[in-house]
């Protein structure tokens, strides 16, 4: 009997069976529902899965017969009482059982075929007797004891089995973030921007981006253009346009501080840092042949000691090339960059250090 043998099992035993045996959704049944699903799942495969030692047993047990009480014929003969000894009757008795026999025959709506024999009325009484015995007395059915089995309350799961399904769905979850994740390829992008931000090119990139995008906000105005019409069906206000003013490129306001700023701060650091190139200088002719691409072609630490020494000469002594440039021009840097030209002369520093720092790192 197998059904038995399944439900004898706990419920990681059963669970562990179920993987093995790859039935679907087997978490999301209770004891009593796994044992039934399963045994119906390895009746239905028994030929793939009797191989597998973990269910030797189970079909060992499905393979034998299911043991019965004794023959129907002895519980029969058991259950029949043993018939008395016959004994002479008189004629009077013999007419009142008689009488009382066709009475009974015809009350009973559906008289059974019986063969009345000669015998005496006692036998015939005996036999009546049994016959109406016997059919009070039924065999046990089979199927009332399964069906009983089967009703069985379930047994509330131990804190060990709640504490093992709560860990695989843990580790399951945990599993699934771990690929999403993966999939999503955030960590390549993140490894390949902190690649790219790791130099001290990009450090002086950024410091040039940000005193550049400082000037050009205060430079260039913004103007308003138009308001958006009301939309009353979705409850829409009106929304103030407002854009880049872009015809002041057109006039000197806009070029003049501009122009400073990059001839002082970006083109003429750039021609020294070219020329006066020191780590270039430091590199073996035989090293200049053959990787000269892969050389510095702009000095990084030449670049932010001339840019220092300008900003402090045109913005902090008031220096305007010959007075090329006005003292308007020389304000608006001053007071576009953050912190002014101790602003300017902070990025240079930065951009200085950070130099220094790369060739150290660098060095053979």
């Amino acid at each position: 009997m197998s059904l038995p043998y399944l439900k004898s099992l706990k419920k990681p035993e059963l669970a562990e069976l179920a993987d093995q045996t790859e039935l679907p959704n087997y978490n999301d049944y209770n004891k009593n529902d796994l044992v039934v699903v399963l045994d119906r799942h390895l009746r239905e495969n028994r030929s793939i899965f009797s191989g597998l030692k973990s269910l030797s047993e189970y079909y060992l047990r499905l393979a034998s017969p299911p043991r019965r009480g004794g023959s129907p014929v002895k519980r029969e003969s058991a259950r029949t009482p043993a018939r008395t000894p016959a004994r002479r009757s008189t004629k009077k008795e013999v007419r009142e059982e008689e009488t009382d026999e066709n009475n009974e025959d015809a009350e009973e709506p559906e008289p059974s075929p019986t063969v009345i024999s000669p015998t005496p009325a006692v036998g015939r009484t005996s036999a009546r007797q049994s016959a109406r015995q016997t059919p009070q007395q039924t065999p046990r059915q089979p199927a009332v004891l399964s069906t009983v089995v089967d009703s069985e309350p379930s047994l509330p799961a131990s804190p060990a089995a709640i504490t093992e399904a709560i860990d695989a769905q843990t580790l399951k979850l945990r599993e699934r973030i771990e690929d999403a994740w993966t999939a999503s390829g955030l960590v390549e992008r993140a490894h390949s921007l902190r690649a790219t931000l790791s130099s001290g090119k990009a450090v002086e990139i950024i410091v040039l981006l940000l005193e550049s995008g400082s000037l050009a906000k205060e430079l260039i105005p913004i103007r308003f253009l138009t308001t958006t019409p009301v939309v009353q069906a979705v409850q829409i206000p009106a929304i103030r346009i407002r854009v880049p003013d872009l015809f002041v490129l057109l006039e000197g306001t806009f070029w003049g501080p501009f122009s400073l700023w990059f001839l002082t701060c970006l083109l003429l650091p750039l021609i020294s840092a070219y020329f006066i190139n020191l780590s270039w200088n430091a590199s073996s002719s035989t090293r200049r042949t053959q990787s000269a691409p892969n050389l510095a072609q702009f000095d990084p630490l030449t670049f932010n000691i001339v840019k220092a020494l300008l900003v402090h000469i045109v913005f902090g002594k008031g220096f305007n090339f010959f007075g090329f440039y006005s003292r308007y021009a020389i304000g608006k840097v001053i007071d576009s960059v953050p912190g002014g030209d101790l602003g300017i002369l902070t990025g240079s520093a930065i951009g200085g250090v950070t130099a220094l720092y790369e060739a150290i790192l660098h060095r053979p």
